[in-house]
């Protein structure tokens, strides 16, 4: 096989990686959150429009 089809299939094969991996740490807080929401703070509505 030509060593540039191998080239590019590694380098489609990282970006996908990446891809995940950088979604999975997106969504990951985000379920830690909601997991625990009952140990944060009550968020009170009217301070976001004193800011």
């Amino acid at each position: 096989m030509n060593l540039h089809v191998l080239a590019g299939i590694a380098v489609l094969l990282i970006l996908v990686a990446a891809s995940a991996y950088r979604e999975a740490l997106r969504n990951e807080p985000i379920g830690r959150f909601r997991m625990t929401r009952g140990k944060l703070p009550p968020i009170d509505e009217n301070e976001e429009g004193a800011a």
